[in-house]
């Protein structure tokens, strides 16, 4: 019995200590942090956009909620008599004697460039939505737009395609600017003749040069912080917007800044430009080797086409975003 008692004093003792030696430990982290804190400099705001997300932060909009019909009819109907390569997304081939030039920039692109050349910068492409998209109304007060395209040696009319289509097939009211960020590339025609061109045929249009080689991210950053819009809009280089693309994406916006909301992505064939629907989406999710995959919707959004669905995750390349969220998550990590 006395023995089991000198055991117990032993291990209460050790213990008191252990329990001593710890709070000692988080009070020296303690004074330590604060005192680091009061030898820092206060830290600067994040950068903003000029606006400051107005849209968002001025008197609520939508109040009652009066939805309209923002397709563009007079374009529909004019589109429908356009002929040529390409025209209504259909699949485009080159003569024998292209088939050299073809080989030597699909080195360099990745995809048929002279084929492209050929091919109209708006050209017109099929409308491949749900039947029940095409009779939608949106909300008549909707966010302005930046589309942030970066690019590293694009090619010259799949670059100038993707402005294009964005111009051509959104309410004027909502485009604000189109920012290409070139990402320091090599192809002269990316420099001095690309300012040219869309200061004389794209006022809307605007180019960012960045010094030195950085990287897909630092190049939207680059974007992000020069767009003056409500809403940032990602794209890639060699997109192309369809039939009334913008209101779909701007109205969960509108209704809760704090949304991402990703467009349907289609394909646009590398060898012929055809253009070709994918399906009507999916949920984005990883699986335990964090490889990303596609999962079928949920019942309640199968029974709605029309309509957004949730994700829990989302494709990173072509997306839309207020400015004040975006700023308020802190942007991309600069590294």
């Amino acid at each position: 019995m006395r023995r089991n008692t000198r055991v117990l004093l032993k291990y209460a003792l050790v213990g008191g200590f252990v329990l001593l030696f710890l709070v000692l430990i988080v009070r020296s982290f303690n004074v330590v942090d604060r005192q680091n804190l009061l030898d820092e400099s206060p830290a600067e705001p994040l950068a903003q956009h000029r606006k400051q997300g107005s849209f968002f932060n001025g008197p609520k909009k939508n109040v009652h909620k009066r939805r309209i019909d923002w397709h563009d009819y007079k374009l529909i109907e004019a589109e429908r008599s356009r002929s040529g390569v390409g025209e209504h997304g259909k699949p485009g081939h080159l003569e024998k004697k292209d088939e050299e030039m073809q080989d030597k920039l699909f080195k360099k692109n990745g995809f048929n460039a002279v084929l492209s050349d050929l091919i109209s910068l708006n050209r017109s492409l099929p409308d491949i939505r749900h039947p029940g998209c095409k009779k939608k109304k949106y909300l008549s007060e909707l966010p302005t737009v930046s589309v942030v395209v970066p690019f590293y040696n694009e090619h010259w009319s799949t670059l100038l395609r993707t402005a294009s289509s964005v111009l051509l097939r959104s309410p004027p009211e909502l485009i604000s600017e189109i920012i290409l960020v070139d990402d320091c590339s090599t192809k002269e025609f990316l420099k001095d003749q690309l300012d040219r061109y869309v200061a004389e045929n794209m006022p809307k249009v605007k180019v960012i040069h960045l010094p030195e080689r950085s990287g897909l991210i630092t190049a939207r950053l680059a974007g992000a912080k020069a767009a003056t819009a409500d809403v940032l809009i990602f794209l890639d280089s060699h997109t192309e917007a369809n039939v009334n693309w913008l209101p779909p994406l701007l109205e969960p916006i509108a209704e809760d800044y704090r949304t991402c909301v990703c467009p349907f992505i289609d394909v646009v064939a590398w060898d012929t430009f055809e253009y070709r629907a994918q399906d009507e989406g999916a949920r984005g999710a990883f699986d335990w080797k964090f490889y990303y995959k596609r999962l079928p919707l949920l019942p309640k959004d199968l029974a709605n086409p029309t309509e957004p669905f949730e994700s829990p995750i989302m494709a990173g390349g072509l997306f839309a975003i207020s400015s004040k969220f975006f700023w308020e998550l802190g942007g991309y990590d600069e590294g």
